[in-house]
This record gives structure tokens, C-alpha cells and sequence, in this order.
């Protein structure tokens, strides 16, 4: 059926055009259009859109013809050929003919003889004839061209990809060499999906030469024409002629694939769809790792019966290859199998990453850092995301991207945001290089207060948090080189009782690691533990050390530890006002506050707890110092 009507309304323009040359030739322009079919199977028809020989000896239809004419002068074949007008002056000539196609939903050809007069083209004597153009001002064309010299600088005959009126991009180079009263007869194909074939043959010779190139561009195709630039003496050497323009259905094929959000893709067919021929199991989604990604649904869009939007389960690759077969337009036609590869990249969603930890109020010669958390379920692309800081009145300020090249953060795993990575982490115990992500500009995040805000490239909010210094832990005394870390995922950001400083027992900051102040999901009691009870510090490799694990029951304590002899003497103040992650450890190498090594014998350990709201709880423990006996 839609066969039928597409070979009907050809029938019809034709029948108008007929008419139109005695009745309206001199109100309105002409398309002079003969069918022509052939039909190569069932369902494949080729069609011409447009043929003109010049036979009739008019430029009927054809615009911009004050320098053109329909001449019999030495002419490419039959009686007549389009042929430029001669002149005393140097200019550059067009001459167009309207005509429209899908260039998505059919494969095009256009066939066409050139010739030139006894002279050798150059930078001011070349010729094109435009395949396709959007406009008629030779000055703002996007389309494609054939000719000669387009760039002024190659004799080749050529075909290029025409943007804003220059040549833009090439697509076929020949081999011929285009000199002296040469005529050529051209043949291009083109695909619905971009695969060009560029024949010639030249005149007197039965062998042709094919080439082949590939241009994904998709221009609006609106009119085909000539561009002649020349000197006065090459003038009205120029001449075409067997213009001819046919189309033929495409094959179904996906024309534009885009990653709308974490579980949803787009893909735009190039021609309607048999909406009853998307199936599940015609298609099949894979990752890098050749994983099957769950297909959940497909549906169509609410104003295009081309666009349909795939549902998809959970994606942990970033790699991704979607095999396609099966899918039928709407007059039964069914594609070939096709697979695409393509990035899982969309913009990061609001809620998909999270600020973990900021660093605000470096340590003398150090550098302020911001680490993110992916808390999705599917990696989330660092190219798509930016952190800015707010001014005086909250608008936006210091925009910078994080990343120039493709990265992407797995579900779960931290990326450490900084300028200089070697002034972060020799300052820490507790850091992982492979986190980090250095910026080339970083935003201003003052020591007093400030905000750090999360966006994506459309800058959108994805996380935001305000802080002020008194964040930081009332007990301590200098929060220089003190982060603030995130005790909850699940607790919004902007909660400062969901922050705390990091603990002083895991070194301050953890940038790219855990946080010190995570709560744990168990809920715990308080407990210090010593081991071993009796070690021996002699360096002989066997319990050379005494460490105090704890393990607490929420967070926000602080430590002191205090190590006494038999007799109550304090000889170690182990540790002075730590605060405290929920769970660590403590070393204790038998030496005194002096740092020399204690007599063999008993010691006692005295833990004390404190936090702010004072509540306060004391642990005693045993141990023994001693050494090989000889």
C-alpha cells in the first residue's frame, strides 16, 4: 500500500506538471518530473524524480537562468545541452532547479555528463554541480557538491560535503585529472546510511572507475543546480546535460541512537515502523564484558511513529552493543540485522552522585580537595559533570568541568576531585592515588564558609552542600587539614548533623577511601580490645607491638589513653583528645613519653571516652611487656 502511493503521487505531480507548462508556466515554477520504474522485487521500487536532456529547448522549471541557456553549440548529446553564456567579463554563475527528497528514508542516485571547453581548470576557472543544496544563495549552502578545484587548489574531480556555502568536509577523491576539453559522464549513489559510490566514465573510453566514501550528514535536499566561476576568456565553455535524479525505498535502519537517562534509550528509525514488529527478542543489549542487559519494554513516542524509547533493567559496563533484526516498516519491509556500539553516557541525574567529603582548610602546603560517591546503580559518566561554587548572592560562580576525556565512576566507588593530587596525598594515611581526578581549575572554597555544588553539563543541581567552619568538631583545637566527611548516604546533604569531622584516629581525612565516620549498619556496643596481652617490642618480628582496637557504638567520641606501671605511675600518654572513627586501632611499641623503651614487666591501659553531649565511659586493660629470655 504505501508503495502504491508513493509511485501514485508521483503519477500525479507528473499529470500537474503537464498541464501547468501551457496554463501557469509563467506564474509559478515547474517541477519537471517523469516516472520511470523498475522494479526489483516485491517490495524495492526505483523511482525518477527528475530528468532533463534539454530536448524540449527550454529552461522551464530551472532558476537563476540570465546566464544559461539551452544551446545546440557543440553539445553533449541530442540536439540541445545546458550551456553557459558567453562573456566579456569574470564572474561566478549558478543555475538551480528545485527538488526535494528524504534523504533519510530513501537511497539516492543522480547521474549527469559534464564538459569543458579547450582550457585547464584552475583556482578561477572550476565547476560543481550541487547534488543536493538547501538554498539557492551560494553563499549559505549546506548540501553536497561534485566538481573541480572547490577549494581552489586540486584538478581532481571530487566530491565534497558543502556547510554555509564552502566545502566542508571531503568525501571522494578520484583519480581524474581534469584538464582540456574533457566531458565526463558522473554516477553517485548514496544510502539512506551515508555509504556514497562516485563512478566516471570520460568520453571515447568503455571502462568506468568507481570510489567510495562515507558521509553520515543529512542535509534538507531541496534543490540541484550548477556553479560555474571563471575568466572571461573561459566564459561560455561549459556544458551539461542527461540530468537525471532517481530515489529507491532504504533499507530500515536506525538513523540516531541516543542515551536518554540510566535505564532508558532512544532510537530514531530512518522511515516509519510496523510498530508490531518491535519485539523483545529483536533486540539484544550487551556490555564490554559481553554481560546480557535485561530489555524491559519498548514503546512508541507520542507524536512519531520513527522514534521508540527501550526500557532498560540494571547496566554495569560502559561499553555498550545493542544487535538489531526483525524490525519491519510499515509496508513489510524488514531490515537487516544491524549492531551499534556505543558509550553508556548520559547526564549524570540528580541523587546519582553524592558529596562524600571536603577539604576546605588545607594544611600549610597542602590543597583543598572534593571527593563524590557514585550511589546509582549504573557507572555514571565524570565528562558530564562540573563542580562550581556559589557567591554572595548564590548565583553560580567557577564553573569547571572535572574531566576533558571520557571517564566513568563505577556504582559504589569514590573519585577524589583536586588540582594538585601530590598536595593531598602525602598528608594522609588513608587516601587511594587511583581516585583521583585532577582539575586544571579548581573552584574557591573558603576556609569560613562556602558551598560546593555538584552539576551536569546542562548545569543542573546533582548535590550541594553549604558548610560553615563550626561544622567541625568542638574539640578541636586546630581544623587545619581537617575534611568533613558524610555519615549517611541516605540523609539529605544539606543536614550538617550529617557531617562530621574526620576522625583524628584514621589520620584526619580519607580522601578516595571509606570514611572514617560512616555509621555502621549494626548496631554495637562499646569494646576495647588489647592484643596480644604479652608482647615483647625486641624487633625479632613475633608481637613487636600491642594494639588497642575499638569498636564503638556510634560516632562523635573522643579518646584519651593513658598507659600507668605497677606502682600507678603514668609512663605513656598514649592518646591526647583524638576524635574517633567508629571502628580502628591504636600501636603502642612499649616506650615511654620520652621514647625510651620501658622496663619488662605489667602495665595498665586506661581508655577514656567523652563526647558532646557528656557522655563519658572508662576502660581498663592488662598487658604485659617482656623479652626473650636467654
Amino acid at each position: 500500500m504505501a508503495r502504491l502511493i508513493f509511485i501514485l503521487a508521483i503519477i500525479i505531480v507528473y499529470f500537474l506538471t503537464i498541464v501547468s507548462k501551457n496554463t501557469l508556466a509563467n506564474k509559478y515554477t515547474v517541477y519537471k518530473i517523469e516516472p520511470l520504474n523498475t522494479i526489483l522485487d516485491d517490495k524495492d521500487t526505483i523511482s525518477t524524480l527528475f530528468q532533463d536532456d534539454f530536448e524540449d529547448g527550454n529552461l522551464l522549471g530551472w532558476e537563476q537562468t540570465e546566464e544559461w541557456e539551452v544551446s545546440s553549440t557543440e553539445k553533449i548529446s541530442g540536439a540541445y545541452s545546458l550551456k553557459h553564456l558567453s562573456k566579456a567579463t569574470s564572474g561566478f554563475s549558478s543555475i538551480f532547479h528545485p527538488m526535494a527528497a528524504d534523504c533519510n528514508a530513501f537511497d539516492l542516485e543522480w547521474a549527469f555528463k559534464l564538459k569543458n571547453g579547450n582550457w585547464d581548470p584552475s583556482s578561477t576557472n572550476r565547476f560543481w554541480f550541487y547534488l543536493s543544496a538547501d538554498t539557492i544563495q551560494t553563499n549559505l549552502i549546506n548540501g553536497w557538491a561534485v566538481g573541480v578545484n572547490l577549494t581552489g587548489n586540486s584538478d581532481l574531480l571530487e566530491l565534497w560535503r558543502m556547510r554555509s556555502g564552502k566545502p566542508d568536509s571531503l568525501i571522494i577523491q578520484t583519480d581524474l585529472d581534469w584538464n582540456n576539453s574533457i566531458l565526463v559522464t558522473i554516477d553517485v549513489k548514496r544510502s539512506a546510511q551515508g555509504i556514497w559510490s562516485f563512478t566516471y566514465r570520460k568520453a571515447g573510453e568503455t571502462d568506468s572507475t568507481t570510489f567510495s566514501g562515507t558521509d553520515l550528514m543529512v542535509p534538507n535536499f531541496r534543490n540541484i543546480g550548477v556553479c560555474f566561476n571563471y575568466t572571461p576568456t573561459r566564459a561560455g565553455l561549459l556544458w551539461v546535460d542527461d540530468i537525471v535524479v532517481k530515489v529507491s525505498p532504504a533499507d530500515v535502519s536506525i538513523q540516531k541512537l541516543i542515551v536518554i537517562n540510566s535505564h532508558t534509550i532512544s532510537l530514531t528509525f530512518n522511515k516509519p515502523i510496523n510498530k508490531t514488529s518491535l519485539q523483545l527478542n529483536n533486540f539484544k543489549l550487551t556490555d564490554e564484558n559481553n554481560l546480557t542487559i535485561p530489555i524491559l519494554g519498548i514503546t512508541q513516542d507520542k507524536v512519531s511513529n520513527q522514534v521508540f524509547e527501550i526500557q532498560l533493567g540494571q547496566v554495569n559496563g560502559v561499553q555498550l552493543s545493542l544487535s538489531v533484526s526483525g524490525v519491519a516498516d510499515l509496508s513489510g519491509k524488514t531490515m537487516n540485522p544491524m549492531i551499534l556500539s556505543f558509550p553508556f553516557s548520559f547526564l549524570p541525574e540528580a541523587g546519582s552522585v553524592l558529596i562524600n567529603e571536603v577539604l576546605f582548610n588545607p594544611p600549610t602546603g597542602g590543597d583543598d580537595f572534593v571527593e563524590l560517591v557514585n550511589v546509582s546503580e549504573t557507572p555514571v559518566s565524570v565528562h558530564h559533570l562540573k563542580l562550581a561554587a556559589r557567591n554572595d548572592t548564590l548565583a553560580l560562580k567557577q564553573i569547571y568541568g572535572l574531566s576533558t576525556t571520557i571517564r566513568y565512576l563505577k556504582p559504589g566507588h569514590y573519585l577524589t576531585c583536586t588540582k594538585d593530587p601530590q598536595l593531598v596525598i602525602p598528608f594522609y594515611i588513608s587516601n587511594d592515588p587511583e581516585t583521583f581526578c585532577i582539575l586544571k581549575s579548581f573552584p574557591s572554597y573558603p576556609d569560613d564558609a562556602g558551598s560546593v555544588v555538584l552539576l551536569n553539563d546542562s548545569l543542573e543541581v546533582i548535590d550541594e552542600l553549604s558548610y560553615t567552619a563550626k561544622m567541625h568538631s568542638p574539640f578541636l583545637t586546630n581544623v587545619n587539614g581537617v575534611s568533613l566527611e558524610r555519615i549517611s548516604w541516605t540523609k539529605p546533604t544539606s543536614d550538617h548533623n550529617n557531617w562530621a569531622s574526620a576522625a583524628g584516629s584514621a589520620g584526619f581525612a580519607t580522601p578516595g577511601s571509606p570514611n572514617s565516620q560512616t555509621e555502621t549498619k549494626t548496631q554495637t556496643t562499646e569494646n576495647i580490645h588489647v592484643e596480644p596481652i604479652v608482647f615483647s617490642p625486641n624487633g625479632d618480628g613475633f608481637n613487636d607491638q600491642l594494639t588497642i582496637r575499638f569498636s564503638l557504638d556510634k560516632l562523635g567520641y573522643i579518646a584519651n589513653i593513658r598507659i600507668f606501671d605497677v606502682v600507678g605511675r603514668q609512663v605513656k600518654f598514649l592518646v591526647k583528645n583524638q576524635s574517633l572513627a567508629q571502628e580502628g586501632s591504636w600501636i603502642w611499641k612499649g616506650e615511654s613519653d620520652s621514647n625510651q623503651r620501658l622496663k619488662l614487666g605489667i602495665y595498665i591501659i586506661l581508655v577514656e571516652l567523652f563526647d558532646s553531649e557528656g557522655y563519658t565511659k572508662t576502660f581498663k586493660k592488662i598487658c604485659t611487656l617482656t623479652d626473650r629470655l636467654n
